[in-house]
């Protein structure tokens, strides 16, 4: 199912009956092994070509053959791309397979990325976050306060891994 609603920065295709949280094989990934197993493959192009390549990706996520998918609904200016990018989620066990599909759809460019790498050039220093504020012109104070804030958003996020909430597992609205 393609979940394209203009308050999301991204565009999601996930399972109808999509949720949280995250598993390989159907066994919930904990912290650790979410750090050392789970990742994306990355597509960047125009966004018509990912408009076409979710609705083509779309039966494997919702056989959960594909984990999930989310892309830009436009270029991110800020770290200087002119295409947008497509996150094709899965773990690195299955990243293989994963990618068989891809290439059958004409995607030819292979980038790979650990969520662990991500959460890295989010953090304090890192790559993502520092040209993020460079960006937006902050400084000292500001800028630190981003860091701090990006941080600690981060450490919650991770502090969910592995867990599920008292209702059960969390939904996909629970998650936007």
């Amino acid at each position: 199912m393609i979940v394209d609603k203009s308050y999301y920065n991204w565009i999601y295709v996930i399972p109808s009956d999509w949720y949280f949280p995250i598993a390989y094989k159907d066994n919930i990934l904990n912290r650790e092994e979410y750090l050392e197993h789970w990742g994306k493959w990355i597509i960047s192009d125009d966004r018509g070509n990912l408009d076409k390549l979710a609705a083509e990706l779309d039966s494997y996520v919702e056989d959960r053959t594909i984990q999930s998918i989310k892309y830009d609904r436009s270029p991110q200016e800020i770290f200087d791309l002119d295409d947008c990018a497509m996150l094709v989620f899965c773990d690195d066990r299955e990243r293989d397979e994963v990618w068989l599909i891809l290439s059958t759809f004409g995607v030819a460019t292979k980038a790979w990325v650990y969520e662990r790498e991500t959460v890295e050039m989010w953090m304090p220093g890192g790559l993502l976050i520092e040209k993020w504020i460079e960006a937006h012109g902050l400084e000292d104070e500001e800028a630190e306060e981003v860091r701090e804030e990006t941080k600690k958003r981060y450490e919650k996020w991770l502090s969910t891994i592995g867990k599920e909430s008292k209702k059960g597992r969390w939904s996909f609205e629970q998650m936007g």
